[in-house]
């Protein structure tokens, strides 16, 4: 079996507010694409509540680095009671979601993922005197680089979140209110 080693362990990110969920979809996707992982979308759902929709997407990018390391990330969105609500944005009138939000980041660095080492308890032995002596400082830096990239994706999103920290909202509608009386 393959040596995962958490670099990045649950990043946490907190949002409550007007926001777009399909712009901060793509704003993800666009991301991890621009910095060449390969997606797969794990988990993707929604349901609706009388309080509004709970979404949850994970998606779950790797990247080959080498032979014998590859990263891998895990993103993991969780949106709740996600109506559309209209909001004021430069003096006009706007149909825009809120809701409540937290992602959270995993990063892991997949050592020997081709399981060349594993057949011997020898070959196990020299496999880790490898990685952690002599292989070290290659691991470390590639480590460092996912963490990087990483806190990246932390301060994009949370950039992301602050273009909406503007918008006024001015009604909220609960999506299955019945209007008649």
């Amino acid at each position: 079996m393959s040596e995962l080693r958490l670099t990045v362990d649950h990043l946490r990110l907190n949002y409550d507010g007007p926001f777009d969920a399909n712009a901060l979809y793509r704003h993800i996707l666009g991301f991890l694409k621009e910095r060449g992982f390969d997606l797969w979308i794990h988990k993707e759902f929604e349901h609706d509540t009388k309080t509004g929709k709970h979404i949850e997407w994970l998606v779950k990018p790797w990247k080959q680095i080498s032979d014998n390391l590859r990263y891998f990330v895990k993103v993991r969105i969780l949106i709740y009671n996600y109506n559309k609500v209209d909001a004021i944005v430069d003096k006009r009138k706007t149909k825009i979601g809120n809701g409540k939000v937290h992602i959270y980041f995993d990063g892991y660095a997949e050592m020997d993922q081709l399981n060349r080492w594993e057949f011997i308890p020898f070959f196990q032995f020299l496999r880790s005197i490898y990685l952690n002596f002599v292989f070290k400082a290659y691991t470390e830096r590639f480590e460092q680089q996912l963490t990087h990239d990483m806190n990246h994706l932390y301060s994009t999103v949370e950039q992301f979140f602050n273009l909406y920290r503007h918008y006024k909202v001015i009604s909220e509608v609960a999506p299955f209110a019945s209007t008649s009386q």
